[in-house]
């Protein structure tokens, strides 16, 4: 089957309210699929799942966009209506309603904080305080983070004047506190204001379960076949124009390299064109294979899924990961927001992705 029918064929089953492993395993394999809506289509993927009414499903698709940077959960059907117009046609999704609302709620303090506007945020932790401490799955950042690269220490002190707000400081983005990230973007003042005030955030952490020698291993071969995927192309530097005879007239050289000066930008114009859109094609299939890959890794153990499991969240976590995790703490460890339940699923679907790459080894 090729991408198209692969495409259209989740797209039915999304639909159609059946299949559901079928429509994780395409969105698996092509995160940006989720929001895509093909010629003679209306609704994309994501906006079936809304519908259906399944918090949980749309939870697991959200999760594989956690590194898609392209992802927009405000995006429209063909027909202009949005997310939040679906989740409201029925009256029986009142919970896939109220998700919605929240995550909408979430990504507008969100980008406020990323746009510095601070009276904005202020303005939607004080209505809804646990925001200062909870972020879509498909977000990277918490509010802090924002506050970090902003170097904003007189709003941080703001903030924590709002009743029942409190930052949790431990809160990280790519396993980095948030001193670490006010260093990386360039923002000593605030990392050492941090340091200053909460001197507990430099203990050190509780050291994480090792992968096994064979999560290890895993991880390097997939990792592997995935690079030896990617053909760098280089460009050719010697584009050159034939030999001018000596022995022509003054005018006939002139004549001929103007005109050999025109084939050539011809060329050489035909030949940038070519170049950018084959950069284009292999740009995009280096970060679809990035997303592809990411998926494929544990968020907590940072290695290839040997017994991979869906928690409550929606995301998939190594089993003993995120066992271990469970054991002390009821909060999502990728959106911190209190997980309905500690139940854990296996998932079939990843596993059988990574089971056909190494067998391309």
């Amino acid at each position: 089957m090729n991408d198209e029918n692969f495409l259209h064929e989740a797209i039915n089953n999304s639909k159609e309210f059946v299949n559901f492993p079928g429509v994780l395993m395409a969105v698996s394999l092509h995160s940006e699929w989720l929001t895509m809506i093909p010629e003679g289509r209306v609704w994309a993927i994501l906006h079936q799942v809304i519908f259906s009414g399944n918090v949980n499903n749309l939870n697991q698709l959200l999760a594989l966009q956690k590194s898609n940077k392209k992802f927009r959960l405000l995006t429209n059907t063909r027909d202009n209506k949005t997310v939040l117009d679906i989740a409201s046609i029925r009256h029986d999704t009142s919970e896939m309603k109220m998700h919605i609302e929240k995550l909408i709620k979430l990504d507008e303090m969100l980008n406020y904080a990323k746009g510095c506007q601070w009276k904005e945020c202020y303005e939607i932790v004080k209505e809804n305080p646990g925001f200062s401490n909870e972020k879509p799955p498909y977000r990277l950042y918490y509010l802090i983070h924002h506050m970090a690269c902003a170097d904003a220490m007189e709003e941080f002190n703001k903030f924590k004047e709002i009743k029942n707000s409190k930052f949790d400081l431990n809160l990280r983005a790519n396993r980095l506190k948030i001193n670490k990230i006010a260093e990386r973007e360039q923002r000593p003042a605030f990392a050492r204001f941090i340091e200053r005030e909460y001197p507990s955030l430099l203990d050190e952490d509780v050291e994480p379960e090792k992968p096994s020698e064979e999560a290890r291993r895993r991880t390097v071969t997939i990792s592997n076949i995935m690079e030896t995927k990617i053909i760098a192309k280089t460009l050719d530097d010697n584009l050159m124009g034939a030999p001018v005879k000596p022995e022509r007239t003054r005018t006939e050289v002139m004549t001929y390299m103007n005109q050999m000066r025109n084939q050539s930008e011809r060329e050489l114009q035909e030949k940038e064109k070519e170049l950018k859109e084959k950069h284009a094609i292999q740009l995009e299939k280096t970060l679809h294979q990035a997303m592809l890959l990411d998926n494929l890794v544990c968020p907590i153990a940072l290695t290839i899924f040997t017994d991979p499991v869906i928690a409550a969240d929606g995301f998939t976590y190594e089993r003993s990961a995120i066992e271990r995790w469970l054991t002390n703490n009821d909060r999502s460890p990728m959106t911190n927001q209190v997980l309905p339940n500690k139940l854990l699923n296996p998932n079939t679907v990843i596993k059988q992705i990574i089971t056909a790459v190494e067998l391309m080894t």
